[in-house]
This record gives structure tokens, C-alpha cells and sequence, in this order.
């Protein structure tokens, strides 16, 4: 079900803001930054991504991160996890970007991902 393990998303009240941190701070580099919305950024010394999505409300901010994971069948992975009595939101796009989220059996939010056609998640 899961292939491997995609990236890790941290809600943020200022996307900009915090991608300027982590790249001064951390020597992240961007992979794309489209302030306000969203931004990606990776760490080649630790082939490791992170993403930033704002929070309007704040509810979610510096409450932890949502590691993510790559499938390659988003709908049937949820349908698996639903058949698994796993609590598992509906799949959401953002561009050719495809997601959702389910909760572990402690309330821990797990993103899954499925690469856009083409490309890399």
C-alpha cells in the first residue's frame, strides 16, 4: 500500500516567511515557492523534503508535523484504509497534485500522496 516515504508538511502562518528561515537556517533550497499558498523546499545533504502550507486559523500551527507517503492508487488506498475501519478523508487535488490524510489510532495526521503523472511527490 505504501511505497515509500514522500515528505513532511508543516503548517505555517506565514509561508514566505518561514521558507526564507529554513533556508537561511538549514541551507534548504526551494523547489518551488508560490507564497501565500504553498512551498516546497529540500535538503539535498539529507535527500529529505518539506513543505509549508499556510494555516489560516492557526489551529494547526506548531502542533507537529503530517509526514506524507506515495501510493500509487490513492482512491483504493482509502478505500483499503476505510475497509480497515481506518478514519480516512475524502482525496483532494491541488493542481495535479493528489492527497489525503487519515488519523492512526493516536489522532496523528498520515498524508498520502500520488505522484502527479510524470513527475515526482
Amino acid at each position: 500500500m505504501l511505497q515509500r516515504f514522500s515528505h513532511v508538511m508543516l503548517y505555517v502562518h506565514d509561508v514566505g516567511r518561514a521558507a526564507k528561515w529554513y533556508q537561511t537556517h538549514f541551507d534548504f533550497k526551494p523547489i518551488f515557492i508560490a507564497a501565500p499558498n504553498y512551498a516546497a523546499l529540500r535538503h539535498d545533504g539529507m535527500n529529505f523534503r518539506l513543505d509549508l502550507h499556510p494555516d489560516k486559523t492557526g489551529a494547526n500551527v506548531g502542533h507537529g508535523a503530517t509526514p506524507y507517503f506515495v501510493v500509487s492508487d490513492l482512491e483504493g488506498t482509502v478505500a483499503t484504509l476505510r475497509a480497515r475501519s481506518v478514519v480516512a478523508e475524502d482525496p483532494k487535488s491541488e493542481g495535479n497534485y493528489r492527497f489525503a490524510a487519515f488519523t492512526d489510532c493516536e489522532g496523528n495526521t498520515i498524508g498520502i500522496c500520488e505522484p502527479p503523472r510524470g513527475g515526482h511527490a
